[in-house]
């Protein structure tokens, strides 16, 4: 499956931040930072099952102990919930989030308005902010990929990719690697988020800023609730 981008969009709450974006610094937490996050808005920032390795229902495994002196294995009954095991090394790595307008290059619509209604960002969920750009999506990609490359020439472990989004309720398994930072429930699907990530071997709270350049020359800034005024996608006669 190959997705086909067209546009990413960055909300900001603070106009400064918004701007510092278009001069293309790229401001990045920890994941910690957002697993730690608490707000009283539902599937917003904050997620504290960010980066798990595995999603594990009680009906799909089974749990042991070996009794250290006889050496019986006793079977642990009655988990009520869904199991999760976390990598702890992702913790540490920075992440950058982006909302993006796409689809998959081989989904079929009946119509242009379907096609339209799958690509919209629904902006009436969750609270980013009120300030937006949008981003041309293929010329931000090789900006950011050379900066990602010489990072990796560092030494550091960089990636990029679209957020993938699970059923709590239903799914069962692992997510390997570093692509468990781009997975997270459904209850955020509505952001259709697309990650950038940097791992330099450091540990600790600390934020970091990425530069990549200006973006000025490919972007443009509204409001959140113009969004749907400035990306407009319309058929040829």
């Amino acid at each position: 499956m190959a997705n086909i981008f067209y546009a990413f969009v960055r909300f900001f709450k603070e106009e400064a931040h918004r701007d510092a974006f278009v001069r293309g610094d790229l401001y990045m937490n920890r994941l910690k930072f957002f697993k730690e996050y608490e707000e009283e808005l539902a599937s917003n920032v904050g997620d504290k099952h960010e980066g798990l390795h595995a999603w594990l229902q009680p009906e799909k495994m089974t749990m042991t102990i070996d009794h250290p002196v006889t050496g019986e294995e006793i079977v642990v009954e009655g988990i009520s919930g869904p199991v999760t095991i976390g990598y702890t090394i992702l913790n540490d790595y920075h992440v950058y989030c982006m909302s993006t307008y796409h689809c998959d290059n081989e989904e079929k619509f009946e119509t242009f308005e379907a096609m339209q209604a799958h690509i919209a960002i629904d902006i009436e969920k969750g609270d980013l902010g009120e300030y937006c750009t949008i981003v041309d999506s293929q010329k931000f990609l090789e900006r950011l990929d050379r900066h990602l490359t010489a990072e990796a020439q560092k030494g550091s472990r960089v990636g990029r990719g679209l957020v993938e989004y699970y059923d709590p309720e239903n799914f069962s398994g692992f997510f390997d690697g570093d692509l468990a930072i781009l997975k997270k429930k459904i209850c955020f699907s509505h952001q259709k988020e697309y990650r950038v990530f940097v791992y330099n071997g450091t540990t600790g709270d600390d934020s970091r800023t990425l530069s990549i350049g200006d973006l000025s020359d490919i972007s443009i800034n509204c409001q959140k609730n113009e969004l749907d005024k400035c990306f407009v996608m319309t058929p040829k006669a």
